[in-house]
């Protein structure tokens, strides 16, 4: 460290001095970092502008397509006996469905155990249907609460309980896949060598669990058989499922059986329909999403007269190729539709604002008169003539792009300016330090030799005033 004499010798504050220079000579650091605030404020305003974008593009690509645009609707006309649902893989239609049986999962219930009754000794060997068969030992102090947790975590397709009737316990099982072919199967390995049981088919031991229809042993109680879903549509009779929620005899249907009555004529209709509503809540979020996006732009490059302050985005000319995108986008035609050219034609129009707008009222003519037009109007992909939501979201793709869109290559300048200001201000800073060093330095000096001057200048007075006291005294001899 440097000592600093503090203007002893010249007078001079050299601390106020130095603080002064320094000062200045921080001013290009302080601009450089002014510089960098400003981008990384713009930046943000990048990555708002991309989130909406993005939000733009999620709206746009729901009614991009056909499948998407056409958003199935599917009733059931008695929901105590199915449900339904559609997607747009569905057929339009209409059908008539009646429910002779549902699907039923296998359930074995043991006899009775006293509380705390040990088991057994030995190795369960457990499957449903045609799954792989999993082994769970079972020790000579477990009880069939601890069967219950070993069957459980074994994951072996079934589900065990203890249920306790007040007196006695019971295990009980019940496997997870219903279906006719989803048996349990239970057979066991007891522990031990003769004369110890190891029939494995008596009713003491492990052997009371087992339920094995194969081996004709079955020491258990068969609660409930399993059982298919069985159900006709359309005069195709006797369809069987495994399950009661069925996704493959209809394209893009998935139906719940829910109930199978047993009268007569349990049979009610299952309808396939397009919904308008839908497309217009496509579109209205559509506009919502684009207003959205305009406004943000809007508000990023205005003036205030008043105060003298600009938007962020105020000229900025990747901002506005993206707004002069966008607005073009909305205003050109789309060919090859017979009843409508452009939005305007469905009621969609920008208004005096320069925001999207629709008409409720031409909208919904538009889809009652004309549905396929209006579908098409968005969707077609016939190449010189794609529909509008078609062109839209590639032409928000190639903004978004990634490596080569307008707004990453924005974006990573802005991020390469940040990063240059951040070099240039470390170098700055380092250079500082050295000058302020170097700068001290310099004035502890000045301050050294000065006071080694006024250190010779008071000798040599006071040398001279000795000799004149000297001349003085040889004079008056």
């Amino acid at each position: 460290m440097s000592l600093s004499v503090g203007g002893l010798a010249t007078g001079l504050d050299t601390e106020s001095i130095v603080s002064q220079l320094l000062t200045i000579q921080q001013q290009p650091t302080l601009r450089l970092q002014q510089e960098q605030a400003s981008y990384e404020v713009e930046l943000t305003t990048y990555g708002s502008m991309q989130g909406l974008l993005n939000s733009l593009l999620t709206a746009t690509e729901a009614f991009d397509t056909e499948g998407e645009m056409l958003a199935y609707t599917a009733t059931s006309g008695d929901t105590d006996l199915f449900t339904v649902s559609a997607d747009e893989d569905a057929d339009l239609g209409s059908y008539n469905l009646t429910v002779q049986q549902l699907a039923e999962a296998h359930k074995l219930t043991s006899t009775a155990f006293t509380e705390g009754e040990l088991v057994g000794e030995g190795t369960m060997h457990i499957n449903v249907g045609a799954d792989n068969v999993t082994d769970i030992e079972v020790s000579d102090t477990d009880t069939i609460e601890d069967v219950a947790q070993a069957i459980n975590d074994a994951d072996t397709g079934v589900q065990a309980a203890v249920m306790f009737d007040g007196t006695d316990y019971f295990l009980t099982l019940n496997a997870e896949k219903s279906g006719l072919d989803n048996v349990i199967s239970l057979t066991v390995t007891e522990a031990g060598t003769a004369p110890v049981d190891i029939e494995n088919t008596d009713t003491t031991g492990l052997s009371r669990l087992v339920y094995d229809t194969v081996g004709g042993t079955t020491n258990v109680d068969n609660t409930q058989d399993p059982a298919d879903a069985i159900f006709t549509i359309d005069g195709v009779a006797d369809i069987h499922r495994d399950s009661n929620t069925i996704d493959d005899v209809l394209p893009g249907v998935t139906l719940t059986l829910n109930s199978a009555p047993d009268v007569p004529d349990n049979q009610s209709t299952l309808s396939v329909t397009t919904s308008a509503s839908a497309v217009t809540s496509k579109i209205n979020a559509f506009v919502s999403a684009y207003n959205n996006m305009l406004e943000f732009i809007e508000v990023g490059q205005a003036y205030d007269t008043d105060t003298g302050v600009a938007g962020v985005l105020l000229g900025d000319p990747t901002t506005n190729s993206i707004r002069n995108s966008l607005e073009h986008m909305v205003s050109d035609a789309v060919s090859g539709i017979t009843s409508f050219t452009r939005l305007g034609d469905l009621g969609i129009a920008l208004n005096d604002e320069g925001r999207l707008q629709v008409d409720s009222d031409t909208l919904e003519s538009a889809l009652e008169d004309n549905f396929d037009d209006v579908i098409q109007f968005f969707t077609q992909s016939t190449e010189g003539s794609e529909g509008f939501a078609v062109r839209m979201v590639e032409k928000l793709d190639g903004i978004l792009d990634s490596t080569g869109g307008v707004l990453t290559a924005r974006q990573d300048g802005i991020q390469s300016s940040i990063d240059n200001a951040e070099d240039q201000i470390e170098r700055n800073q380092t250079r500082l330090v050295t000058w302020e060093a170097r700068t001290r330095a310099q004035f502890n000096s000045l301050e050294l030799i000065i006071a080694e001057f006024q250190a010779t200048g008071d000798y040599l007075t006071q040398q001279i005033s000795s000799m004149q006291n000297l001349n003085s005294y040889i004079a008056g001899k």
